[in-house]
């Protein structure tokens, strides 16, 4: 009984201890908005002596870090006052010069004043800094939001705008070398809402929906992603990875990798483009345990009138 008394008063002191810790936390006041109400009653520039007159003074009594001015900054550009949303953004990027996340937040700012080619600056700074980084936040979400902001601004997630609209697409298929007719077929290609996502509806000769194909930027990884899924056969979902490469004006390659039977294959896309109304495209694979390409299949896409 004594044993398990003393456990059940470790405990109690320890929550007591807990308690106390947690309570000495709320006490602190959040300097985001003591610099927005010196900011509403004075202006951008009191709001930030008074943040330095804190930070000598009462530093004890406050929270500090990287969210509170950027918070702040964000605020300000809800309401339209941009240049003191500029002063807090680039104060912010002072006081944390090792922090990923305010270099993004200002470009978050410049993108809103349209001055992309600088907010370009300051996002590769952010995944500079973030990707070299022990903090976990910085090294996951901070990483893929400014690349992904990054990828927009280069237009990294259109690279197949091209193929945007309805066709007619004649195809012949090899196996060993040897040519074989395929049946005509359409294509609808288009983005989804948002403009980032490409759509692509394959019908058959018959008019009839055969499969579809979702493909997506992963800005991460610095790669497309697509889908397949069958519209008739339950078979799921397949996945691969298009690795996009310009070879001249109007002709890519687009390497695909893939799982067949549970073994990772590749294939060689060369699509070119003759005119905007005419696609030509190739697809190889690799032969069976060989490097080697091989001719799979010659695709002419054409342009609906």
């Amino acid at each position: 009984m004594k044993t398990r008394l003393l456990i059940l008063t470790g405990i109690f002191f320890m929550s007591l201890a807990t308690s106390a810790v947690a309570q000495n936390e709320k006490e602190k006041n959040s300097i985001g908005e003591e610099v927005y109400e010196e900011y509403e009653a004075n202006g951008i520039d009191a709001a930030l002596a008074h943040y330095e007159k804190l930070k000598k003074e009462e530093k004890e009594n406050y929270n500090w870090d990287e969210w509170e001015l950027n918070a702040i900054g964000y605020k300000l550009m809800e309401e339209k006052d941009m240049d003191a949303a500029k002063k807090i953004f680039k104060y912010n990027m002072k006081e944390y010069p090792d922090a990923a996340n305010p270099n993004d937040s200002y470009a978050d700012y410049l993108i809103e004043k349209g001055e992309t080619e600088e907010a370009k600056k300051y996002l590769k700074k952010s995944i500079e800094i973030a990707q070299n980084s022990s903090n976990e936040d910085e090294k996951t979400r901070i990483l893929a939001g400014s690349k992904a902001k990054l990828s927009k601004l280069e237009n990294k997630h259109r690279k197949l705008d091209f193929l945007a609209g309805e066709w007619t697409m004649e195809q012949t298929g090899y196996r060993d070398g040897n040519a074989i007719d395929v049946p005509p077929s359409s294509h609808s290609i288009n983005y989804l809402p948002g403009e980032t996502v490409l759509r692509i509806k394959h019908t058959n000769a018959q008019n009839n929906p055969c499969c579809e194909r979702i493909i997506a930027y992963d800005a991460l990884e610095d790669r497309y992603e697509m889908a397949y899924i069958n519209a008739t056969d339950p078979s799921g979902i397949e996945i691969s990875n298009l690795a996009i490469k310009d070879l001249s004006g109007n002709q890519i390659e687009m390497m695909e990798e893939y799982l067949q039977d549970n073994v990772k294959r590749m294939a060689r896309h060369e699509i070119t483009r003759t005119d905007k109304d005419n696609i030509q495209w190739n697809v190889f694979v690799q032969k069976e345990n060989s490097q080697e390409w091989e001719k799979a299949s010659e695709m002419k896409f054409k342009r609906k009138a």
